[in-house]
């Protein structure tokens, strides 16, 4: 989807963003940034409900918290990534765990294309999700033309 870059206070309007995290309070708190800022939004408490939204929804990015009960982030990332039709959707590690940074690293499967440490601050927050939207958005522009 394409932003409207018209909307300086919406940044991320005209984008579907799929929160992933088991901690109802860190969920709602990256829910409220990314509806601030002008975005679509969808939520799941864990990795199994994260590939069934993702399937529905087709967000246009995911933030994953790595560790979570059941199906954790990292078993959710790596089928994300083997999921054909969802295997190129930006994601964006947020964890409050940063010594799991190469638990992901260290896959096979392409690499996330944002890491944040919890706590997170909202401005870090939207640039980040900015910066990989933008490049989703510049990668797609190169494969059409």
């Amino acid at each position: 989807m394409l932003a409207d870059a018209t909307q300086p206070d919406e940044p991320l309007r005209g984008f579907r963003i799929l929160v992933v995290d088991d901690e109802e309070d860190i969920r709602t708190f990256l829910l409220a940034v990314f509806a601030d800022a002008g975005a679509q939004i969808c939520e799941a408490s864990d990795g199994q409900e994260a590939i069934e939204v993702a399937r529905s929804h087709a967000p246009d990015l995911i933030t994953l918290d790595l560790s979570m009960p059941g199906r954790d982030g990292i078993q959710a990332f790596c089928e994300l990534r083997a999921t054909p039709g969802l295997e190129e959707i930006p994601i964006c590690i947020v964890t409050g765990h940063p010594e799991m940074r190469s638990l992901i690293y260290d896959r096979p499967a392409t690499p996330p294309e944002g890491f944040l440490s919890k706590p997170v601050e909202p401005k870090e927050l939207l640039s980040t999700v900015r910066r990989i939207l933008r490049l989703r958005q510049r990668k797609q522009d190169a494969t059409r033309s």
